[in-house]
This record gives structure tokens, C-alpha cells and sequence, in this order.
């Protein structure tokens, strides 16, 4: 298969959205003590809105060769996109924790359907020649959001608020957005396969369980419900 201007930009389209999400992620830990006194919470709850979006992400992933089959790539991206940007809209305006941890919810969608999907694209539009270098190029947009993170996130808190965060992210996702829905297709029939949803609960609660135990162990055994 030949590459193409289009199919270079879909794999960016995707890598940029997958960014844009893990961004999210690092650049709020720098906010945690001004979330803290204005939600009025501890840091162990705090903590849920990088916690609770990483293990939505990995829940997601989960699922990431079923969907593939099933969904279209268009398809997958468009709900990427609009999940992380209504997730995020969630985020910049909530009253409270829980409404914020519920954006922070939605919002792992993006993250959790753009990053298999970046290496999906390139397995399935690019010339097999190149698999090494696209795949380099997408981890490399990808690997540098972690970077960037605290650094965005301390000079917008600094200077602007922490809901700014959100807002500028739902502005870049946006574009990315419109710049990757015309370029993004279907490459590959859908195929309507069942869906194990035993194994899929069993993972997902493996996840949950092993989650919640690491944060006990952070606060002592002596009081398991707490």
C-alpha cells in the first residue's frame, strides 16, 4: 500500500488526539492542592481524577480489537474526539468533585479509543516498509505529552485558572477534530462478532480491585474501609 498525504494526516489525526488526552492527565498534578481547597477534599480523593481517568483508559483498551473489527475507524475517532471534548466541557465547569471526576470519566474515552487506534492506522494505510518509522513518529507525539503536561498545567493555573486547562484542551481537540474527521475512512470491512462480556467484567474488575488495593496499602491496613 502506497502512503499518502490523506493517510499521513489520519495517523496524526489520531496521535494528536491521543496527546491531547494523556496531556490532560500529567498537567493536573501540578493542580491538586488548588482543586484540594477549592473542592474541599483530601489528596487520596484528589488523586481519582488522574487514577480514576487512567483506569477508564485501560478499561477501554480492553476492548481496543473488538472495536476495531466492529467500528470503523471514522467512527472510533469521531467518538474519541467528541467523548474527550464533552468529558472535558464536564470538567471545566463542575460545581463539585464528583461532577469533575465524572468529566474526567468521559473524557478517557479519547485517550483510551486514540491510541490503538494511531497503530491500527498505521498497520492498516501504511506501506509495511514504513510501519517502523510511523509508529516511531506517532509515540513520539504521544511520549511527549507526559513531558509537556506539568508545564502547560503550572502556567495556566498560574497565570489563568485550572479549569483553563480544559478549555484550551476542548480548543485543540476541536481542531484536530475537523482536521482529522475528512481524512479518517473505513480501511477494512466491519465484522459483527459477539462480544465477551465475561471476560471483559472480569478484566475490568481485576483492574478496579488491584487499583483500590494499591491506594489502601497507601493508607494503612489497619482501617480497610477508609
Amino acid at each position: 500500500m502506497k502512503k499518502s498525504t490523506k493517510n499521513i494526516l489520519a495517523v496524526l489525526s489520531a496521535a494528536f488526539i491521543s496527546f491531547v488526552g494523556i496531556l490532560t492527565e500529567t498537567s493536573l498534578n501540578v493542580t491538586f492542592p488548588t482543586m484540594m481547597k477549592e473542592f474541599n477534599v483530601t489528596l487520596d480523593t484528589i488523586q481519582w481524577t488522574t487514577t480514576g481517568y487512567l483506569l477508564m483508559i485501560a478499561i477501554i483498551m480492553i476492548c481496543s480489537s473488538y472495536l476495531n473489527d466492529r467500528f470503523t475507524a471514522k467512527q472510533l475517532f469521531i467518538t474519541a474526539c467528541v467523548g474527550f471534548m464533552v468529558g472535558s466541557v464536564i470538567s471545566a465547569i463542575a460545581p463539585n468533585f464528583p461532577i469533575l471526576l465524572l468529566g474526567r470519566l468521559i473524557s478517557a474515552l479519547g485517550a483510551g479509543l486514540s491510541t490503538p487506534l494511531i497503530f491500527n492506522l498505521v498497520t492498516e494505510i501504511m506501506p509495511r516498509s514504513k510501519w517502523g518509522v510511523y509508529m516511531g513518529i506517532a509515540g513520539l507525539v504521544v511520549a511527549m505529552a507526559p513531558t509537556l503536561g506539568p508545564a502547560f498545567g503550572g502556567i495556566t493555573t498560574y497565570y489563568l485558572n485550572w479549569r483553563w486547562i480544559f478549555a484550551f484542551v476542548t480548543i485543540f481537540a476541536l481542531i484536530v477534530f475537523v482536521a482529522g474527521t475528512p481524512v479518517i475512512g473505513k480501511y477494512h470491512d466491519q465484522v459483527k462478532s459477539s462480544f465477551d462480556y465475561l471476560s471483559f467484567i472480569t478484566l475490568a474488575a481485576a483492574f478496579i480491585t488491584l487499583t483500590l488495593g494499591v491506594n489502601q496499602i497507601t493508607n494503612g491496613l489497619a482501617n480497610p474501609l477508609l
